[in-house]
């Protein structure tokens, strides 16, 4: 019934204020005059607050009470004064909206919100959705996350009112839920790398930082979020993916993840603040994805989140590492592509060429070796393979391999769900654009070479013996980091390398700059000059070096002597 004393009935947009006593019902079964008593303390304390802070108490449900506020803050106050006075466990819901008013009662929307909200709280708890947290300044909250609630037909952001002299540790909230978070099933089967989930499972709980490196199109983000479902179970307050990839602007990326965690901007605190703030508290993972191009802000963010809470971890895919200190680095390794018709790569490419054309098979020879073939002139990067799968749609995998000269104009995507980057070129030129000048020129550069190279080549030629040997090492140590150079060490020696689809990449821009004669000339004059050095001392006791020299560079022998 309506007992809201002298006041005047909010109308309007209202803020409502339900309350109910957890296990009330095993509390009179127990002790029913204990029970009586209690009560009865506790419907003049809840009167008394909602009362003094302008309230209309409009309803007795049970155990607890419904109020309306026209003022979201004093209906928050109301609720802290009361759960500071009460001795029993009540839990509170609030919400804010639209109501209809009729008779002694209200009607909406709103209502049935407030209702679960509170239902999904325990004992002392304050609870408010995310549209009234908007409303609040100078009160503490806690973001919950975005959670499924029954009858409610989308997601609710929760938020929980921080105060003195109220509990702030709860169990999880009691939500339709089963694990929270955005993390979403894959529409794609996931094709071998078995021992890499394993490895990065072992990864994530060992470490707070995980940063997966690695070539464009090789396949971190669907690494990353594979590994995120494993582990899901042990992070309470679920797994949150951030997609930063379309994030333009250093300065957003604290909203674009305040966006994916529902996290409202608190008054005095910047979005980044309110971010580290929100989180302090949880047991999450937050799995930030393609952080590139938004390196330094995205490691200014992480560092703050660590810095604060001791349960959150945070997974990031990026072309190179955030730099922070107790990041664990994990390159993501291109599919395996040596064991011929039963490596992972071709399993990659049979089942995709299968959602475009059901019957698809490799039992001709001749289509066999051609997919071995596609498979190891495009390095085993998933993206590409996956692309070239697509074209089994209208074209032969022989046809596809005797075109692959011209692979960023054969490789593009037309179907949605193969990937972000719809196109081989789209995805080398994300990483390319973040170089800078003097980076470009020299991966443009090294696209001349054939099977490798050495620092001394790299001067000589990618330099054009112009720039000092640690410039050029400080220049290839740059291009190693962004995943766009290989180096590999050998009898302690380190060699360089570049993948087929960089190669390819950064000889086309050779071509556009105008510079691909010089620097091929370049190329072939100091292999010239190098081959007469060894040819100088092939019948002296210096004769094994010579060999093993011409041994390894023998492709760039025959590309500089073709040239």
């Amino acid at each position: 019934m309506g007992s809201g004393g002298d006041g005047v009935r909010p109308s309007g947009t209202v803020t409502f204020l339900f309350t109910d006593i957890e296990g009330s019902t095993r509390r009179w079964e127990a002790d029913a005059d204990a029970m009586r008593s209690a009560l009865a303390a506790h419907d003049a304390v809840l009167r008394s607050a909602i009362e003094g802070g302008g309230g209309w108490l409009f309803k007795h449900t049970g155990d607890g009470v419904c109020a309306a506020f026209q003022s979201a803050r004093a209906a928050v106050d109301a609720a802290v004064t009361a759960q500071r006075l009460l001795g029993l466990p009540v839990r509170m819901g609030i919400a804010t909206g639209e109501a209809e008013q009729r008779g002694e009662d209200y009607f909406g929307p709103v209502l049935n919100r407030a209702a679960r909200v509170m239902g999904a709280g325990h004992g002392g708890r304050i609870l408010v959705v995310a549209t009234t947290a908007a409303l609040l300044d100078g009160v503490g909250l806690m973001d919950l996350g975005l959670r499924r609630l029954r009858d409610l037909s989308g997601p609710v952001g929760i938020f929980q009112i921080g105060a003195d002299g109220l509990r702030a540790d709860f169990p999880a909230l009691t939500t339709l839920d089963e694990t929270p978070g955005n993390l979403r099933p894959q529409p794609t089967s996931f094709i071998g790398r078995g021992g890499e989930v394993a490895e990065l499972e072992a990864a994530v709980k060992a470490h707070r930082l995980v940063t997966l490196t690695g070539v464009g199109g090789v396949g971190k983000t669907r690494l990353a979020l594979q590994v995120a479902g494993e582990v899901a179970p042990a992070f309470s307050d679920g797994v949150w993916v951030v997609e930063l990839a379309p994030v333009g602007d250093p300065s957003a990326v604290a909203s674009a993840v305040a966006d994916a965690l529902g996290v409202v901007q608190q008054a005095g605190l910047s979005i980044a603040e309110s971010v580290v703030r929100a989180i302090a508290g949880n047991r999450q993972l937050l799995v930030f994805d393609n952080c590139e191009h938004v390196l330094d802000a995205a490691a200014d963010l992480v560092e703050a989140i660590l810095a604060r809470s001791s349960a959150v971890k945070v997974l990031v895919t990026s072309r190179e590492g955030l730099g922070l200190s107790g990041e664990h680095l994990w390159r993501v390794p291109s599919l395996s592509v040596d064991e011929g018709t039963s490596s992972v790569s071709v399993a990659l490419f049979v089942d995709r060429a299968r959602a475009v054309v059901s019957d698809f098979d490799i039992s001709r020879a001749a289509d066999a070796d051609a997919v071995v073939e596609l498979c190891r002139r495009l390095d085993g990067i998933p993206l590409a393979i996956e692309l070239a799968a697509a074209r089994m749609e209208s074209m032969s995998p022989v046809e596809v391999r005797d075109r692959l000269h011209d692979r960023f104009r054969l490789l593009t995507g037309s179907r949605r769900g193969l990937e972000r980057h719809q196109t081989l070129r789209h995805v080398v030129e994300w990483s390319y654009d973040v170089l800078s000048e003097d980076e470009r020129s020299m991966l443009n550069s090294c696209a001349v070479f054939a099977g490798g190279f050495d620092l001394e080549a790299a001067v000589r030629v990618g330099g054009a013996g112009e720039l000092d040997e640690f410039v050029v090492l400080d220049l290839l140590g740059a291009l190693v980091r962004k995943s766009l150079v290989n180096a590999e060490r050998s009898d302690g020696r380190t060699r360089y390398g570049l993948l087929e689809t960089i190669r390819q990449f950064g000889d086309d821009r050779l071509g556009a700059a105008g510079t691909g004669p010089e620097t091929r000339d370049r190329h072939a004059r100091y292999f010239a000059a190098k081959a007469k050095e060894m040819l100088e001392v092939w019948n002296s006791p210096a004769q094994v070096h010579a060999h093993q020299w011409l041994d390894v560079e023998l492709s760039n022998l025959r590309a500089a002597f073709r040239w």
